[in-house]
Formats: C-alpha cells, structure tokens, sequence
C-alpha cells in the first residue's frame, strides 16, 4: 500500500483514498461548528492558503471600552479641562465701540385749525384771513413728563384735566371798559400758575385776575405743573382797562344806551345792512378769523355800539328768538 501526502494539510495518507480524509473530517468539523455557532462567522477560505476568518468581537470590546473611559473622563473633569485650554475664556471688547443712543426727538408745537368758515360771495364779511385761526385753543391731547413749566408753549403741552368753575364753554367776552374779571379753576393739586397766550390783548395775575387790555383775541392758561385748563378770552371795545374793581360776571348784552361811535365814518345807533346779497355775517370778535353768530340779511337793521379799528364795528342785532346779540361786522356792509 503506498502512502501519499495531502497539499493541503500536509499529512500523509494511503492512496486507497480518494480525497484526503484528514482534510475532510476537519471540513466536517467545521461546518459543524459554524452550524452550532453561526455567528462566530467561522468558515474555510477558497484559497490556497486556507485558515479561519479574523474574530472581530475583541476590537469592537477595546473600542467600546475606550469610549466609555474617554465619556467618564469628560463628565469628571470636562470644566477644568475646558479652562485649562480656554474654552471659557470671554472675547474682549473692541476699542472705541460704544452702544447706540437713541436720539430724542424735538418737541413739537400744537397744531393750530385753519379758519372752518369759507368765503361765500353771497355773504361777504369783509377780508379773508392770512393766518391759522387764533380761536382754536391748544391742543390738551399731547401728554409730557409732569415737571415745570416755564413757558406758555410748554405749559400747552400738558394734558388736560383742570375744569373752570365760573364760565361756560371755557369761552367768554370782556369789553375793556368792563375792567378785571377773575377766572376760578378746579381740580389738580390746587396749586396754579396763570399765563396769557398775548399779555397785549389780556393779561393774568397769579390770582387768575384777567385784565383786557386792548381788542383781540389771546388765550388763558391755568396749569398746577401736571394738568391745564385753556380758555379763550374775547377782548372788545377801545381806550384802556379801568382800575382794577370787585369781579364781575362777563356779559355779552348790549348797554342800552349806545356809546359813541370810537373813530369810524359810521355813527352810533341804528344802521342798515348794504351791499349783502344773500346776507352778511356777524363775527364774534373784529376779523375774518372769529367765529360767525349769525347772518343778518340784507337791508336787516342793527345798532352800532362803536368803532373797535380796521373798520369794524360793535353792533347788536335780534338773534333767533328775539335775543339781541352782540357782534361785530364790517363797516363797508353798514349804513346810518
């Protein structure tokens, strides 16, 4: 019997055997194994060489190992590693860079009504007016820091909420020869400051004394540092205020007997109304920018009460009603 030796695994076996049996009873063995345990992965290699696969479980337990300590070492000592390498370390601040400042915005002035009457050709009151109306007050909507205030445009700032006492609709007439009349005010701290819008039409005292110096119309403030009140004052007639008297109630009649006429063409007493058309209006004060009373139609009769300049007249007429009221108009619509 001769023996012969297998290329593979190199025993020698008789060569009754066809195949070397050493080789395969170890090809048995493994897939023996690999049936037992597939997941070792455990398999002959096609080549020449032949051996088993490498065993990946103890790398992947290494590196799963090393993760682990490298985890635990940050949770232990991540901070101080991070100062240590200035992790925390704040940037610095640039030179010359400064936070914005939010500019303050300038202190705007009340805006004043434009005149609401028209120019109607069939009622003609004389001229037209060239300026805003002076009869609208300021405006009591615009609300600024409590403080003081040392001015009339400042104090018009304020809002609201001071109330007069002892006139109605926070607007009355004075004549010059009527003298002082004092304006009585609630509300606030009751500590107030008076001013006059034009201390040349009226002036005011501290005490709310209002003195009417000379025809025109001005405005009336009272305010106690937080709040104001504003009334409008309506100065008529000529010459210069009397001393100061007891104040009085203002009125808005007519005295029964006319004055002299103060200057004018026209003549104290009764006139005609001329050149109207459809009628002329009655103003509230000697120009366009006053409020209208009335129209007294033309050829209606009035009273002139005298002269007040800039050819306007004091008159009185019979309002609705049969209330005689007085009012101003100009003297080119006039006639004795």
């Amino acid at each position: 019997m001769a023996m012969k030796r297998c290329p593979v695994c190199g025993e020698r076996y008789s060569d009754t055997y066809k195949y070397c049996p050493f080789c395969e009873e170890e090809d048995l063995d493994r897939e023996e194994e690999v049936r037992r345990a597939p997941s070792r992965g455990v398999r002959r290699s096609g080549g020449s060489g032949g051996g088993r696969q490498p065993n990946l479980v103890t790398p992947t337990l290494v590196v799963l190992i090393l993760f682990m300590a490298a985890l635990l070492v940050y949770l232990l000592w991540g901070d101080k590693i991070g100062e240590k390498f200035g992790k925390d370390k704040e940037p610095d601040n640039k030179p010359g860079v400064e936070d914005p400042v939010t500019p303050t915005p300038p202190a705007q002035k009340d805006p004043v009504a434009q005149d609401p009457a028209g120019t109607n050709p069939d009622e003609p009151d004389g001229e037209m007016p060239e300026g805003p109306d002076a009869n609208t007050p300021p405006d009591a909507g615009t609300t600024q820091p409590a403080g003081p205030t040392g001015s009339y445009e400042a104090a018009s700032a304020l809002p609201g909420g001071l109330t007069y006492t002892n006139i109605r609709g926070d607007d009355f007439t004075r004549n010059i020869s009527e003298g002082v009349y004092q304006l009585k005010v609630s509300g606030g701290s009751g500590t107030y400051t008076w001013m006059s819008e034009d201390p040349g039409i009226a002036s005011v005292d501290s005490s709310g004394n209002v003195t009417p110096i000379s025809a025109g119309m001005t405005h009336i403030l009272v305010t106690d540092g937080t709040r104001k009140a504003v009334c409008i004052v309506r100065v008529t007639g000529t010459g210069s205020a009397p001393a100061p008297s007891t104040p009085s109630t203002p009125s808005t009649t007519t005295p029964s007997t006319p004055a002299p006429s103060g200057g004018g063409t026209l003549k104290a007493g009764a006139a005609t109304v001329i050149n109207g058309g459809n009628g002329v209006r009655v103003r509230s004060g000697p120009g366009t920018n006053y409020d209208i009373l009335a129209t007294v139609p033309n050829g209606g009769s009035v009273q002139v009460i005298q002269s007040v300049g800039n050819d306007w007249y004091e008159i009185t007429f019979s309002n609705v009603g049969g209330v005689t009221t007085s009012g101003y108009m100009k003297g080119e619509f006039l006639s004795n």
